[in-house]
């Protein structure tokens, strides 16, 4: 995983955040890189899933269609361009889990992990690059951010079937205190104490699951050494047999579990 520290995550972030109109379980999954996850805990199956098309437009900060820009859908095959007023059609796109990309020279290129279904519509807005800026040099490590996303989400999209994620969104609605309010009803776990001082245990082994943080093990951390607010993705495994191969750590007991929290 690339070392990116949290000022430059949020200074360089290459893209300004989608919203789309006639959906409700949008979500943005930053940093993931790992196999074997459920969305929402909802599992996706992998098979024949049905296709659909999707309709989206682009435009810039004032609200202004942005004509030309280059769009990337999934494992859907072919070059796709938005139209004089800013929309994109892309036909054969799956039902479920997707991701997407959006670039035009001279603006910060978008990306995104989201669940579609059919009838959404995805409004997207690209952030213009400052002339005031290195434009070759910022458009060039926006470009290289946005390239790194994209094989992140399709990473994601085959990770459904050990995991379950817990994204910004769901972690905006719930609304916690402590990161370890997330865990109270989290299927397989369960919270001991409360406040800062509350511990998160596998309801199974009774034990303190394995912690990742930004792709490392976390020795002598809990979850509530972070903040809610900081997390842009976590991933929790009730067993940690079930975690791919960067997240074995050798001698620990599975039974405990194993949550990997990743704050950029």
């Amino acid at each position: 995983m690339m070392n990116v520290s949290w000022e430059d995550w949020t200074n360089e972030r290459a893209a300004l955040r989608p919203t789309r109109r006639g959906a409700r379980d949008a979500v943005a999954l930053l940093g993931l890189t790992m196999l074997g996850v459920t969305l929402l805990g909802v599992t996706l199956a992998t098979p024949a899933l049905a296709q659909t098309v999707l309709v989206g437009k682009v435009s810039d900060e004032s609200g202004a269609p942005i004509q030309g820009a280059d769009v990337q859908v999934s494992t859907v095959q072919g070059r796709f361009t938005t139209d004089a007023d800013g929309w994109f059609r892309v036909t054969g796109v799956p039902t479920g889990l997707y991701y997407f990309g959006v670039r035009r020279i001279g603006y910060r290129p978008a990306a995104d992990l989201l669940r579609y279904s059919s009838g959404d519509t995805l409004d997207v807005m690209l952030e213009r690059i400052s002339p005031e800026l290195d434009t070759v040099k910022v458009q060039a490590r926006a470009d290289a951010n946005w390239m790194r996303d994209l094989r992140r989400y399709e990473l994601a999209i085959d990770a459904s079937r050990f995991g379950t994620v817990i994204s910004e969104d769901d972690i905006a609605k719930r609304r916690p205190i402590w990161t370890s309010d997330l865990f109270n009803t989290q299927p397989g776990f369960m919270v001991s104490g409360g406040g800062a001082m509350a511990r998160v245990l596998s309801s199974r082994g009774r034990c303190t699951p394995i912690l990742f943080l930004d792709g490392q093990v976390a020795r002598g951390f809990s979850v509530n050494d972070v903040a809610p607010s900081f997390i842009k993705l976590m991933v929790v495994y009730r067993s940690a047999s079930n975690a791919p191969a960067q997240f074995q750590v050798l001698g620990a007991n599975p039974n405990c579990g194993l949550i990997a929290i990743f704050t950029m």
